[in-house]
């Protein structure tokens, strides 16, 4: 059932691991939020979003406290990041379908590098603010709506270049399957908010050389194969290691 932004506008789910070969680059990221989001909120929301991983609920729902700068050691730390979609199978209703209590949750501590290009924009955001990060002007004491997300993307999405699109890795047709048809939705993929999370484990593999397990580490993740859907080295990647192994022909 559709609630919310989703009412008034068409929904159609994009899967990370249909449509997400690698990390775009810092470059396009960059220009993404820079040249295009609105400086202040808007910005240090998407830069949010990709730094720490987070589901947009889960960095609506930050404060300030969930962040603590250690320049020594050149990082910020993030501690106790809401975790959602966390569920306890209590029972079976009548229909077989299980009851689930929701479970309050919270990431393990993960760092975020000080000398990443777009952590300015968060600690500027976090000199700024107390309490929320991104507290709604509407509802004193709650966080910005996932409504008020979907719009800001969809708004962005509107304005990007062709040619800025495709070095994020959205030149792709977004195909679905409609009554057992594969039905062409858009002839270009638009930005969606899970393309960050994506974007962010991609790029921890590509920078870093993070392995699945480092991944799950990061994000709290409870199953194996979920860091290999969000985990993505691209062919670039893959030549990378061709460069720089040491193999002899014979």
């Amino acid at each position: 059932m559709r609630v919310g932004y989703w009412l008034n506008h068409d929904y159609y789910r994009l899967s990370v691991k249909d449509y997400v070969e690698e990390f775009c680059g810092w470059t396009a990221l960059k220009q993404l939020i820079v040249d295009y989001a609105t400086q202040g909120r808007d910005q240090a929301f998407l830069t949010t979003l990709f730094l720490t991983g987070g589901r947009v609920s889960e960095v609506l729902a930050l404060q300030k406290t969930n962040f603590e700068v250690r320049e020594p050691e050149g990082l910020i730390l993030v501690r106790n990041m809401p975790l959602l979609k966390r569920y306890k199978k209590l029972s079976k209703d009548e229909e077989g379908k299980w009851i689930t209590q929701k479970l309050v949750k919270t990431r393990k501590p993960f760092p975020i590098r000080l000398a990443e290009p777009l952590t300015p924009i968060l600690l500027e955001w976090l000199e700024k603010n107390e309490g929320l990060l991104f507290p709604s002007p509407y509802k004193i004491g709650f966080p910005l709506s996932r409504h008020w997300a979907y719009h800001l993307i969809r708004v962005l999405d509107s304005q990007l270049p062709r040619d800025l699109k495709e070095e994020l890795g959205l030149n792709k047709k977004f195909i679905k399957t409609v009554e057992g048809k594969q039905v062409e939705i858009a002839d270009v993929l638009h930005l969606w908010l899970h393309w960050f999370r994506s974007q962010r484990a991609s790029q921890l593999v590509s920078d870093y050389g993070y392995e699945v397990i480092d991944l799950i580490d990061y994000f709290s993740w409870l199953r194996y194969d979920t860091a290999l859907t969000y985990a993505r080295k691209g062919w670039r990647g893959l030549a990378a290691k061709m460069q720089v192994a040491q193999v002899t022909y014979v």
